[in-house]
């Protein structure tokens, strides 16, 4: 291996381990632990992350590897539809008031499942491509698993010291400098592999001067995925925001892994610039197709924010205190209602809460211990 190839590779560990680490030190680990009572949650996020999101991979890869798919750019597409949630599915959560909390407990259940998942299922889908055998030149000879597994290793490492640290960290202003980390980390990888595929040789290795093919196959599992996932999660029944943050999780991939192990499997500039064409589109693509998802399941009244506020204020302030709160959350409109603050804690009566929305008022009430509303997240 070149000292080029070399630094590359510990280049793109590094800014992986980082991404990773930052927006898992924000993470709360109470909160964490009341989500894993969220099961069919979890459960529906699993199935879409590791049974139907790398067939979606599978299929695009099948139908289009005659029409100018390359073998690098096929192993790449199914390496990034067998991935976990990406981190930045979190980023998303937050600022457009999903369940965050969810979003956080579905990404590190995922990412440990990926250990053993991801390599099971790229392994099965590239012999399944090629038909079940091992011939000279087949899309098998891409994979480079030991490059494979230290990637999964490195983000595994980064959620368990980031959790660890927001557990032992003390300090307010920690998981804002954590979140901070996480995000210039992320944006310095993108470039990075940007750079690393815009510099190399040969014009079939840019990012903007690929077939028809590529797009179309690189797209169909993002946009499908989200489609499915939002089906399945409404017919389970699961409250809004969490269908909203399912949507997300589960078309939302990790694509960090991918690229880090990318420039770690091929030492041919070429061919590693044509593989990193997958996860940079694919990014792209989410990134537009999750925004405007977002976008939409806020003003229908998917999210814990109103739906008639200004998108400004939307994006700004923080919800998820309401959404952590179950007994404040509408299970029909999801929108949540901050009852944290009380004038009678302690008395025997029906807990009244009030939300406003669009002009009108909906009361529901339980048989727990009465709580007057005096702070509307509006």
């Amino acid at each position: 291996m070149s000292t080029g190839n070399l630094l590359i590779r510990l280049f793109s560990y590094v800014l992986l381990f980082f991404l990773v680490f930052g927006l898992s030190a924000t993470v709360d680990v109470q909160t964490l632990r009341s989500k894993l009572t969220k099961k069919y949650a979890i459960i529906i996020g699993v199935t879409m992350q590791f049974i139907i999101m790398p067939l979606l991979g599978f299929i695009s890869v099948m139908t289009l590897k005659k029409h100018g798919l390359s073998d690098e750019m096929g192993i790449t597409l199914l390496m990034v539809t067998s991935s976990p949630g990406g981190s930045y599915s979190n980023f998303y959560c937050s600022t457009f008031n999903a369940d965050l909390a969810l979003s956080i407990t579905m990404t590190a259940i995922s990412t440990l499942l990926s250990m053993f998942l991801l390599p099971a299922n790229l392994l099965f889908y590239a012999y399944a491509v090629n038909g079940f055998t091992n011939e000279e030149g087949s899309i098998l000879k891409s994979i480079d698993f030991p490059a494979l597994f230290i990637s999964i290793a490195i983000v595994i490492t980064a959620i368990v010291s980031g959790v660890y640290a927001s557990h032992k960290n003390t300090n307010a202003s920690f998981p804002d400098i954590a979140n901070r980390l996480g995000t210039v980390s992320g944006i310095m990888l993108i470039i990075f592999s940007l750079a690393v595929s815009m510099f190399s040789p040969g014009d079939d290795t840019k990012l903007w001067d690929q077939d028809w093919s590529f797009y179309v196959g690189v797209s169909s599992p993002c946009v499908i995925g989200l489609l499915l996932a939002t089906i399945i999660a409404r017919v389970a029944k699961l409250n809004k925001p969490e269908v909203v943050t399912i949507g997300i999780e589960c078309s939302y991939q990790n694509i960090g892994i991918a690229q880090s192990a990318v420039m770690a499997m091929f030492d041919d500039p070429k061919q590693r610039a044509q593989a990193l064409c997958v996860p940079l589109f694919y990014g792209l693509v989410e990134a537009v197709i999750i925004g405007l998802y977002c976008i939409i399941a806020w003003k229908m009244g998917w999210t814990l924010a109103l739906p008639d506020e200004k998108f400004c204020y939307v994006i700004s302030k923080n919800y998820q205190k309401v959404g952590d709160n179950e007994s404040s959350v509408d299970d029909e409109s999801g929108v949540g209602i901050d009852v944290s603050n009380s004038e009678n804690d302690n008395s025997s009566c029906e807990k009244i809460s009030t939300k406003i929305k669009s002009g009108r008022s909906r009361i529901w009430s339980t048989d727990e211990t009465v709580t007057t509303t005096k702070s509307l997240m509006i």
